[in-house]
C-alpha cells in the first residue's frame, strides 16, 4: 500500500544502473506483452542479479528485473533463489536478446512459455 492507504499499481519492476538503450528493449518487451512495468534507476554498484531480485521484491507482480553498469540483465521471480537460464545474459548484449528478456519478464506474470534467449 502507498502512503494514503493507495494500493501499489500492478507493474513489473525495473531497476537499472545506466544502460539507457538496454532499458528501452526490456520495457518495450515487457510492453508488448500487455503488463505494466516501473522503471526505477540507481547508481552503479550491485550486479544485475541482485538489482533483480531486489526489484522482484519491490514488484507487486513478484517480478523484477535488473539490468547493471555492464549492461548484463537479469530477470528475477521473488520465489526463485538464484539466476535462471533464459533469464540471465553477461554483459554488454544486445538490444534483441534485453527485448527478449522483457518479453520473458512478462511472460512470467502471464503464465506463458518462455522464449528462447540466442546470443
Amino acid at each position: 500500500m502507498r502512503e494514503g492507504g493507495q494500493p501499489v499499481p500492478p507493474a513489473i519492476v525495473v531497476i537499472s544502473c545506466g544502460a539507457n538503450d538496454l532499458e528501452d528493449q526490456v520495457l518495450a518487451g515487457i510492453e508488448e506483452e500487455g503488463v505494466p512495468a516501473m522503471l526505477t534507476r540507481r547508481s552503479a554498484g550491485d550486479d544485475a542479479h541482485l538489482l533483480a531480485r531486489s526489484a522482484a521484491l519491490d514488484s507487486s507482480l513478484s517480478v523484477g528485473v535488473g539490468i547493471d553498469a555492464d549492461g548484463a540483465i537479469s530477470v528475477q521471480h521473488e520465489q526463485l533463489a538464484g539466476p535462471t537460464a533464459g533469464l540471465h545474459s553477461g554483459p554488454a548484449v544486445s538490444s534483441a536478446v534485453a527485448r527478449t528478456l522483457g518479453h520473458n519478464a512478462a511472460r512470467i506474470v502471464v503464465g506463458i512459455p518462455l522464449r528462447a534467449v540466442t546470443p
